[in-house]
């Protein structure tokens, strides 16, 4: 099938800002008035049907007695021409900006984090009616691409489009599978030095906060396996591969089966909580609004920052 035909045309270099004040000039027979239209000041709609006047190399306007503004020949067909596709611009924006508010808008979050908070029917049957897509993953997806994506991240960097929300504080305990926790000795230094630590990246900076809080001088060598996300290093922590510095409260179900168990008292504050991300155009609808009001609501009556 053949392409339907589209005219080439050549960039003429208006601007929007030209034409609007022309326009404005046009309907109103007056610098000021239009500026009052515009919410601009009278001086700079003149410095714009100037620029105007410049690029299409004649005058548009006749100034008349009282600063009243009259038509020339060539404004008076130019008026006529860009009218209505001036109003088709209009139109055509609206609908564009309809068709992206109606949108989906898809809210990503980590699997340990929805599993506690993002599961409840209440939550999901909001979503469905509110066109919100969950999808659950510890990948970060591109907050700035076409789609429309909110995430739920643990730690964050400032960025001056994004608007971030912190939503939840981690506490931090040390833990094991039974058959290692066991035979634990977390304030023996030795045994230490035996132990494979299970680090998500983010856990990484707590571990010198534990050997102060245990009372034990820092292993010189230890055994990590790094992790891309807490729920992979959880998993490798209930099949007894290591020691992890287990979420709480995203470890109670593993606490509470049997498949993890504590090796100590200690209850640590994780520097990096959980926050949530979106784009500043985003944040600033009414749907941003309401599903960040959501969320939070949705992880009450946990502690929050």
């Amino acid at each position: 099938m053949a392409e339907p035909h589209r005219e080439r045309w050549t960039d003429p270099g208006l601007s929007w800002s030209q034409l609007r004040a022309f326009q404005a000039c046009a309907r109103l027979s007056s610098f000021n008035a239009a500026a009052t239209e515009l919410n601009l000041t009278a001086s700079a709609v003149r410095h714009q049907v100037g620029l105007l006047e410049a690029r299409l190399g004649g005058k548009l306007f006749e100034r008349q007695g009282g600063g009243r503004l009259c038509l020339t020949s060539i404004g008076v067909a130019f008026e006529r021409q860009i009218s209505r596709p001036m109003r088709d611009l209009v139109r055509a924006c609206a609908t564009a900006s309809g068709m992206a508010a109606a949108a989906p808008i898809i809210l990503t979050a980590p699997p340990l984090f929805a599993r506690q908070f993002l599961f409840d029917d209440r939550f999901l049957k909001w979503c469905d009616g509110n066109r919100v897509k969950l999808d659950i993953t510890d990948a970060k997806l591109d907050l700035f691409g076409t789609n429309r994506i909110v995430a739920v991240r643990l730690g964050t960097e400032p960025d001056p489009d994004l608007v971030s929300t912190p939503v939840f504080d981690v506490q931090l305990v040390l833990a094991a599978a039974p058959i290692i926790a066991a035979r634990a000795r977390p304030t023996d230094r030795s045994w230490w030095l035996e132990q494979t630590l299970l680090s998500p990246g983010v856990s990484d900076i707590v571990w010198p906060q534990v050997w102060r809080a245990l009372k034990v001088c820092a292993p010189e060598t230890t055994h990590r396996l790094q992790f891309s996300s807490y729920a992979a290093a959880l998993e490798a922590a209930c099949g007894g591969h290591g020691v992890l510095l287990a979420p709480l409260p995203f470890s109670e179900r593993e606490f509470s089966s049997g498949r993890l168990s504590r090796l100590s008292n200690i209850c640590l504050p994780s520097r990096i909580g959980y926050s949530l991300l979106m784009r500043r155009e985003l944040a600033d609808t009414s749907r941003g609004s309401a599903l960040r009001r959501r969320i939070i609501a949705a992880i009450k009556p946990a502690r929050r920052f």
